[in-house]
């Protein structure tokens, strides 16, 4: 059951990614930061390969999977990076609880993966916190659909949930080549270098002014480093169980980037979301468990 542990560390990865991401964006440009910390996480990721000695040489259906992967990885990113920039992290967050129910249908349209009666209990547990996100006292048990057509960041986030759902089937097609932390590497660098390539000439970007371009630097930096754990945590678990499970226990981040938004940024509203992000967490325990 080693991979439980390892979708609980990606969870706290994913939360404190989402958190510090939150931070850095309201310093300086989205896609900037988003460039800016990919690229910190591949050099410290690139450190770490070299010091566990996990080079492996770059096989053809290495180079295939990480082209592959530039679109959803990429877009999820970017459509996350957005969400949190227009929206508060305890909105953000429990909709981007998405992308386990997102990854069992792929799994089981295209894997073969078909989830137990436990994990399908788990599965209407996370739709429903989800859908209680939303809801607050007093107010029509409809505002949640109204709240996806007025709050253009909840769309954000399930646009990123969307592109995120085929990413673990690579992940693991990846992993497999080269071992999960030179795979790791290689996403973070790659898609970071990708980005940068694809948005100098359609995105025009300003660095912060001086004052504030040093604290926006240190930012970037360390939102790299609970990214790193994110991605490498992500790809052991990965290597040890179904898709579709390790993404939904890896979804109890939602809980913890929802509490630490409510207790460190003090998010007006937010603490009316916290019932909603515990459903969704107890879902994903329970695909855990069905796991």
């Amino acid at each position: 059951m080693t991979w439980i542990l390892f979708g609980l560390l990606t969870a706290c990865g994913s939360a404190g990614t989402s958190l510090m991401l939150k931070r850095t964006v309201a310093l300086g440009d989205a896609v900037l930061s988003t460039i800016g910390f990919r690229l910190v996480a591949a050099v410290l990721l690139a450190l770490v390969v070299t010091a566990a000695k996990a080079w492996h040489p770059a096989t053809p259906a290495y180079w295939q999977t990480l082209a592959i992967l530039m679109v959803p990885e990429i877009g999820g990113m970017l459509f996350l990076t957005l969400a949190l920039r227009g929206g508060d992290v305890s909105r953000v967050q429990p909709i981007a609880g998405l992308l386990p129910i997102f990854v069992t249908i792929n799994g089981i349209l295209f894997a073969n993966e078909i989830p137990t009666p436990l994990a399908a209990l788990g599965i209407a547990l996370v739709a429903l916190g989800i859908y209680t996100v939303g809801l607050r006292r007093g107010h029509s048990l409809l505002e949640p659909l109204r709240a996806l057509a007025n709050h253009r960041a909840s769309w954000y986030a399930v646009l990123s949930s969307v592109f995120w759902s085929v990413t673990p089937f690579l992940h693991k097609r990846g992993g497999a080549e080269v071992g999960p932390l030179m795979w790791s590497m290689s996403v973070a660098g790659a898609s970071g270098v990708v980005l940068a390539l694809a948005f100098g000439f359609v995105h025009t970007a300003t660095l912060p002014p001086p004052p504030a371009r040093t604290r926006w630097l240190a930012m970037v930096a360390a939102t790299a480093v609970p990214f790193c754990l994110q991605v490498t945590t992500l790809l052991f678990a990965l290597q040890r169980s179904q898709s579709g499970y390790v993404l939904a226990l890896s979804s109890t981040s939602t809980l913890i980037a929802t509490v630490g938004a409510v207790l460190l940024f003090g998010e007006r509203g937010g603490a009316a979301r916290i019932p909603g992000a515990a459903l969704v967490t107890a879902g994903a325990a329970l695909i855990a468990l069905a796991g």
